[in-house]
């Protein structure tokens, strides 16, 4: 057998330049060409390719200097200079347990970003917990809905000074009554003795504009200015969160206004995500499954649950023809044409923090920008177990910390920061209209009326 000889070919190692490059051997095509560490002008004119051309040499660190700090040295000042930030932390204030869940991923996800104030969460009891601590320094900031920013800013002296975005080009929202296709009995216009579903109490778009438009047109006796009254005298059964709490009920309680709801024991009627009929969502749900015969919601919440996007079993066979809006002629119409059919617009919810005396402009800038930069990075609506979204929330639940409508968030003037400002004047006077305890509302026990009444007449006769 005849022996194969085999012929490898070997490339010379190049001529090495260690002042700026090697000079390249000549190959096969003829071609000579000269490669140069520390200069890019052979490609195309471009500069500093990898390494900068000004460079004339390379030489290893000491290892007690392989640390980007010790590496940097004084040169760390400037770099966080650059991200100094003179406040150094913001503390958010929630109401539940799922909603602290979201607010400690939201923290661990701003500082794997390194934004800055750093993140901090504090746990409420309630919204006017919140806004306690607010004032007291406990917590910095809470998002608010229209009438819980109503009491904020009487009360406690805090403002507005973000708000989320919808779907409109203002950041309001139309509030509507939603009925069931197939429960055509019910009319916006005689609703005495149904069953009512509502996002909580005192809430702008659930329980502030529809109380006071059916109040103001002679619906419901009005008890003075006793709105929670009235709902129990004319509904027969309700879920109202928050209805038998002291804090936004001090008066009698009235447990036909819970008697809808589905929260299990300390959770029954809480004004908080822990009662599954709280909130927008929750609200819808109650008309779904827990016989209500009407909610009053946002015109965004039935679009957000039916036709297949919200996963529960509760929604998953509701479609967007199987409800219809509730008009204030006592006509009905279907879920889209809420523009013509709402019983008015409400503000959005908003972050709020201290005003008047305890206003603190540097804060208020430093908080504002975390929260834009914060949406910047996380505002996309996106749901996995790997991804931090501000704008969705994990089912079961919905609208924690903000609304799962919110599109965006966006800086309040500051010529609009005053809660009465913000609200604007229709709002402030349907809040008058069912709130006995609401600025500029005067309401006296009917003992006191009379005995008014007979001095006045006394004195008339004299």
């Amino acid at each position: 057998m005849e022996d194969r000889k085999y012929t490898q070919q070997f490339t010379p190692a190049p001529e090495i330049d260690w002042t700026g490059g090697f000079i390249q051997p000549q190959i096969n095509n003829n071609l000579n060409k000269s490669f140069y560490l520390f200069d890019s002008s052979a490609y195309d004119n471009h500069h500093n390719l990898l390494l900068q051309d000004s460079i004339r040499g390379l030489k290893p660190l000491e290892e007690a200097h392989q640390t980007y700090t010790s590496y940097l040295g004084n040169a760390m000042d400037v770099v966080l200079g650059v991200r100094y930030c003179p406040v150094a932390k913001m503390t958010l204030c929630v109401t539940s347990e799922p909603e602290m869940d979201k607010c400690v991923k939201m923290k661990l996800a701003l500082k794997v970003q390194l934004l800055v104030p750093e993140l901090q969460c504090f746990r409420g009891y309630s919204q006017v917990h919140c806004m306690q601590a607010i004032r007291n320094g406990n917590a910095d900031v809470a998002v608010m809905d229209a009438g819980d920013i109503y009491t904020a800013g009487l009360h406690y002296d805090e403002i507005p000074f973000i708000t989320e975005m919808y779907d409109l080009p203002e950041p309001e929202y139309y509030v509507v009554a939603v009925a069931k296709e197939e429960d055509p009995s019910t009319e916006l216009t005689y609703l005495k003795g149904k069953m009512t579903c509502h996002p909580g109490i005192y809430s702008g778009g659930g329980w502030i504009i529809p109380m006071a438009f059916l109040l103001s047109n002679g619906w419901i006796r009005s008890y003075g200015c006793d709105s929670i009254q009235a709902a129990s005298e004319y509904f027969s059964k309700s879920c109202v969160p928050g209805a038998l709490s002291n804090e936004y009920n001090p008066g009698l309680p009235y447990d036909n206004l819970c008697h809808l709801c589905r929260g299990g024991s300390y959770r029954y009627c809480k004004r908080d995500a822990t009662e599954d009929f709280y909130g927008y969502t929750g609200a819808f749900r109650c008309l779904v499954e827990g016989g209500g015969n009407v909610a009053f919601v946002k015109h965004t919440t039935v679009f957000e649950n039916v036709d297949g996007k919200r996963k529960q079993w509760w929604a998953r066979n509701t479609l967007s023809y199987d409800f219809e809006l509730l008009c204030p002629d006592g006509t009905r119409t279907s879920i889209d044409d809420y523009k013509r059919c709402s019983m008015g617009k409400v503000k959005a919810n908003a972050v709020i923090t201290r005003g008047g005396n305890a206003y603190n402009h540097t804060e208020v800038m430093a908080f504002t920008n975390l929260f834009m930069a914060a949406q910047q990075l996380y505002g996309r609506k996106t749901i996995d177990e790997f991804t931090f979204s501000m704008f969705t929330s994990p089912e079961p639940y919905s609208d924690l910390i903000f609304q799962d409508a919110t599109q965006q968030l966006a800086s309040i003037d500051s010529s609009l920061r005053h809660y009465s400002e913000w609200l604007g004047p229709n709002f402030m006077r349907a809040r008058r209209l069912v709130d006995c305890r609401a600025s500029g509302t005067v309401s006296l026990p009917l003992g006191i009326i009379t005995m008014l009444l007979s001095v006045i007449l006394t004195h008339l006769w004299l």
